[in-house]
C-alpha cells in the first residue's frame, strides 16, 4: 500500500514539473517575426505570461509525454499492480481535462481557441487514461526485469525526490531543443541536400549536451561509474556535473542555434 501511495504521489509531482516545462517552452513555438510584432505593438507585452493561449495541440503533447514518462516511473515504484496504480494517479489529470471539457463546451464565458481545446480535452481524457495503464504497466515490468527490488529503476528510491529538479530544469532545455528540431525539419522537409541534412542534424545536436549530465549522474547512483569513490564524493562529483553540464549545455545550444540562424539566412535566401 505504501508504494502505490508513493508511486502516486511521483505520478502527480513529476507530471506538474514536466507540464511546467511544456508550458514555459510555450513562448517559442512563436515565428520570431510575429513576437517582434507583438513586442512592437505594445510595451508591456510578455511572452512569457503568454501561456498555453491557444496552443491546444501543443498542450495535448504535453499530456501524453508527462503521462507516459510518469506512469513508468509509477508503475516502477509501486511494483505491483503497476497498470492500475499509474491509472488511479491519472485520475486529477482526468479531472481536471473533464474540467476544460465542461468549461469551454458549455461555459458562458469565451476562450480563445475554445473549440480546439474542447476537442483536445475530449480525446486526453481515453488517451491518457489508456496511456497511464500501459506504461504503468510496462514500468513494472521493467523495473521487475531489469532492477533489484530494493531501487526504483537502478537507483534508490529516496534520490527521486530530489531528481524531480535537476530533470525539470534540463527538461526545458530537451523540449526546446526537440521543438526547434521539429520546426528545422519542417523547413528543410524537400531540401535533399547535404546542406539541409547538416542543418537539421544541428539543430538536434544539443540534446545530446542536456543528456550526457543526466546519463553520468544516473550511472553514478546506480553504481556503474566511480565505483571506488566514497558515498560524499560521489555527492560532490554528481552536483558539479549537473551543476556544470547544465552551464555547458546553455552554452552548446546558444552556439548551435546561432550558427543555425546564420546558416539557414545564408542557404535559403
Amino acid at each position: 500500500m505504501a508504494r502505490a501511495i508513493y508511486a502516486f504521489v511521483a505520478f502527480n509531482v513529476y507530471s506538474l514539473f514536466l507540464i511546467a516545462a511544456f508550458q514555459k517552452n510555450t513562448p517559442f513555438l512563436f515565428d520570431a517575426a510575429l513576437m517582434a510584432e507583438m513586442h512592437a505593438g505594445s510595451e508591456s507585452f510578455d511572452i512569457q505570461a503568454w501561456g498555453w493561449k491557444d496552443h491546444y495541440l501543443w498542450r495535448l503533447v504535453a499530456a501524453i509525454v508527462a503521462t507516459a514518462v510518469t506512469a513508468f516511473l509509477a508503475g516502477a515504484i509501486a511494483q505491483r499492480n503497476g497498470a492500475r496504480v499509474a491509472l488511479a494517479a491519472n485520475v486529477p489529470s482526468v479531472i481536471m481535462w473533464a474540467i476544460v471539457f465542461y468549461l469551454m463546451a458549455f461555459g458562458e464565458d469565451k476562450w480563445e481557441g475554445q473549440t480546439g481545446f474542447a476537442i483536445v480535452a475530449a480525446i486526453a481524457i481515453p488517451l491518457t487514461t489508456w496511456i497511464a495503464y500501459r506504461c504503468g504497466k510496462i514500468g513494472e515490468e521493467t523495473q521487475a526485469n531489469e532492477f533489484r527490488s530494493e531501487t526504483v529503476l537502478g537507483i534508490r528510491p529516496y534520490h527521486w525526490i530530489w531528481i524531480v529538479l535537476p530533470l525539470y530544469l534540463f527538461s526545458l532545455g530537451i523540449i526546446f531543443v526537440v521543438t526547434k528540431f521539429l520546426a528545422v525539419q519542417f523547413l528543410t522537409i524537400r531540401d535533399f541536400s547535404l546542406m539541409g541534412a547538416f542543418i537539421g542534424l544541428l539543430a538536434l545536436v544539443p540534446v545530446i549536451a542536456w543528456l550526457a549530465p543526466l546519463v553520468f549522474a544516473y550511472n553514478v547512483l546506480a553504481g556503474n561509474a566511480l565505483t571506488e569513490r566514497s558515498p560524499g564524493m560521489k555527492g560532490l562529483t554528481n552536483v558539479g556535473v549537473i551543476s556544470g553540464g547544465f552551464l555547458l549545455a546553455t552554452g552548446i545550444q546558444f552556439g548551435c542555434f546561432w550558427a543555425l540562424q546564420k546558416l539557414t539566412t545564408w542557404w535559403y535566401s
